[in-house]
């Protein structure tokens, strides 16, 4: 019986075969030598099918609290004196001030380094 078996198998076009030369078979396929852009022309699988919703919003900063706003009028107020008054603290940039604040929180809050 594995006699009959084995020889209905080796036979060309048998889908048991197990050599690979036997498997590629020349199965007829529209696909097969088809273009991109024929490709492209045929329908979607899923035509109602619509754009994923845009991802959520990041959220709002979080709110300072009445003792961090205080703080930070105190330092503001300490930088100011450090540079000699209001007048050198109105003639600086805003970046130069924004510097001198983030240097200010750095110092004050993680010391430094």
């Amino acid at each position: 019986m594995s006699e009959l078996i084995r020889r209905v198998n080796s036979m060309p076009g048998s889908p048991f075969a197990t050599s690979p030369a036997a498997r590629t078979g020349s199965a007829y396929s529209p696909y097969l030598k088809t273009s991109k852009s024929t490709l492209s022309r045929i329908a979607p699988l899923h035509p109602n099918r619509r754009a994923p919703p845009p991802p959520p919003p990041p959220p709002p900063p979080k709110k300072k609290t009445k003792k961090e706003i205080e703080r930070e009028e105190k330092w503001e107020e300490e930088l100011i004196e450090s540079l000699g008054g209001l007048d050198a603290w109105v003639a600086l940039s805003d970046a130069d001030r924004k510097d001198l604040r983030r240097g200010k929180f750095e110092m004050e809050m993680n010391g430094w380094d």
